[in-house]
């Protein structure tokens, strides 16, 4: 076979790995984590066997789908752990954190759900290392409740992702209230 010959595999299976990650991409920011693959693999009308010849495990399609959407979430802690005012940066979070479960079904299923997803394993450990961050130095100026953990606070986020799924079809952006509410709960 001639590199010529050769070359147009590649490029055919360079636009299958991406329309894969395309459509996969779209269903899971539409319907979560309860997309299969094979629904992927039919919306993208490539066979079962090229969708796993890309991606030999739903893990790993996860992986590269979501990688995007969790870097923008990891980049967006930098400022909540940076503002000098640890309150407003474990709001900020909060808000962040709730945006893109908003935008994105598959990111709320992972991070608020009990799947153990490889996917979601480092987001929701720095989830838990931000928070305590945030928590600690909340208490300490006297802003954040002292009975509440930083446990506390990542079961009131995820708590808050499924009031995302119940109302942002019907009432986009309806969270943004409840969050207030908890915030002001969790106020000392």
């Amino acid at each position: 076979m001639t590199s010529a010959q050769a070359e147009p595999r590649r490029k055919d299976a360079r636009r299958n790995r991406t329309q894969i990650l395309d459509v996969a991409r779209a269903l899971l920011a539409e319907r979560g984590l309860a997309v299969d693959m094979r629904e992927i693999a039919a919306a993208c009308g490539v066979g079962v066997g090229t969708l796993y010849r890309h991606f030999p495990d739903r893990d790993r399609l996860l992986t590269a789908v979501l990688a995007e959407d969790a870097a923008v979430w990891t980049e967006a802690t930098e400022p909540a752990l940076a503002d000098a005012d640890a309150w407003r940066g474990l709001r900020a979070f909060a808000e962040a954190t709730l945006s893109l479960m908003a935008r994105h079904r598959g990111m709320l299923d992972g991070l608020s759900g009990p799947e153990t997803q490889a996917a979601f394993d480092a987001c929701r450990d720095h989830l838990a290392g931000v928070i305590g961050d945030l928590v600690g130095r909340a208490q300490e100026d006297g802003r954040l409740r002292r009975d509440v953990s930083a446990h506390d606070v990542v079961v009131q986020v995820m708590a808050l992702g499924r009031a995302v799924e119940l109302t942002e079809a019907a009432e986009p952006g309806a969270w943004r209230r409840h969050l207030e509410i908890v915030l002001d709960g969790l106020a000392a």
